[in-house]
């Protein structure tokens, strides 16, 4: 139901999944999109904290049939499925249709005891379509 609307924003989940490592981020989705696949049928058109830890998602809560084709279309995708199987993310898809991304990927601890950071946290970068 939702395929088609979540490969037209592939590409750009894609380019935020790799600029997650900064920080969150956060995608203002287009509503029309959404109601046009929905068919006239009522959904529950959000979910929270789908997780995808080493390209496996994380069955722990139930996730919606929106958050389930979302996980289909990036595991789909070679370029996106390799991002997903190198790191940890969480997403979560708000009622004012705003996909928020995290890398959720400890940070690794080296021999020394001395926690790993990959990147500084920078502010949330949100982008409107």
């Amino acid at each position: 139901m939702f395929s088609q609307t979540w490969k037209k924003y592939l590409p750009l989940i894609t380019l935020f999944l790799k600029k997650s490592v900064n920080g969150p981020q956060t995608i203002q989705l287009n509503q029309t999109d959404f109601m046009r696949a929905l068919g006239g049928r009522k959904i529950k058109l959000s979910f929270a904290q789908m997780q995808i830890n080493k390209g496996r998602m994380n069955n722990l809560i139930k996730n919606t049939a929106l958050a389930k084709e979302l996980a289909d279309v990036l595991n789909d995708d070679a370029a996106t499925s390799a991002l997903l199987r190198s790191r940890n993310y969480s997403f979560a898809f708000t009622s004012n249709f705003e996909l928020q991304i995290t890398d959720v990927t400890p940070a690794e601890v080296t021999a020394t005891g001395e926690v790993k950071e990959e990147a500084e946290a920078q502010q949330p970068e949100t982008t409107n379509l």
